[in-house]
């Protein structure tokens, strides 16, 4: 790898082994890197510019390297599927709602340089009806958003009256809510709903005994 980048840098014009370095550095801190944030985009226009030696270089160290040029994104993920960070349960859950949101938001044209934006309520409510659980407390529900900011999943906006903060749901999302996600997902509510019926055939038994 070292003899590629010195080619690379040979044909670069201006450019030093150390930008390159500090380009491969910056993805790998924020898994995600676009055009629109400012900090983002000298490391975002090395690795676009040269984005074959990037390519090769995070395959060498397990990583896949996506890029998005309808929304100018760069983002790595895990080439093994186990290696892939573990969230809990809930943000997962979480992370799934916000994709939906994100989906409609977008067949609703309602998008600012590929992001949605929504209010936590909302969010806190479609968690609520389409899983069937109680949402979250208010300290739980804020560090599990610090998570997914974390992982550039979203950006936090100004709070509202109500305390939370309006979202920025990134097209980030897409990358990290494929298949296996949507399996994990569908695995555990395919497991929940198994449990609900046992419990309503055990309640069942139990009362036609008492009888």
């Amino acid at each position: 790898m070292l003899r590629d980048l010195q080619r690379v840098v040979e044909r670069a014009g201006g450019l030093e082994p150390e930008d390159f370095r500090g380009a491969a550095s910056a993805l790998l801190q924020r898994q995600f890197l676009t055009l629109e944030r400012v900090r983002d985009r000298d490391p975002y226009r090395i690795i676009i510019n040269y984005f074959d030696y990037f390519t090769n270089l995070f395959d060498a160290l397990g990583w896949s390297l996506h890029r998005d040029d309808a929304f100018d994104l760069v983002g790595i993920l895990p080439t093994d599927s186990e290696t892939f960070s573990r969230l809990k349960q809930i943000d997962t859950l979480m992370l799934l709602c916000l994709r939906l949101l994100y989906e409609e938001g977008m067949e609703k044209f309602e998008v600012s340089d590929g992001c949605v934006f929504e209010q936590s309520e909302t969010l806190l409510s479609r968690y609520e009806t389409l899983l069937g659980r109680k949402r979250p407390q208010l300290s739980d529900f804020r560090e599990m958003l610090r998570t997914l900011k974390r992982y550039s999943m979203i950006e936090l906006g100004e709070e509202a009256e109500d305390r939370l903060p309006m979202i920025r749901i990134l097209p980030t999302i897409r990358l990290v809510t494929g298949t296996k996600v949507q399996e994990r997902i569908q695995a555990f509510i395919t497991a929940k709903s198994t449990d609900d019926d046992m419990a309503a055939d055990e309640e069942q038994d139990n009362n036609e005994g008492e009888s």
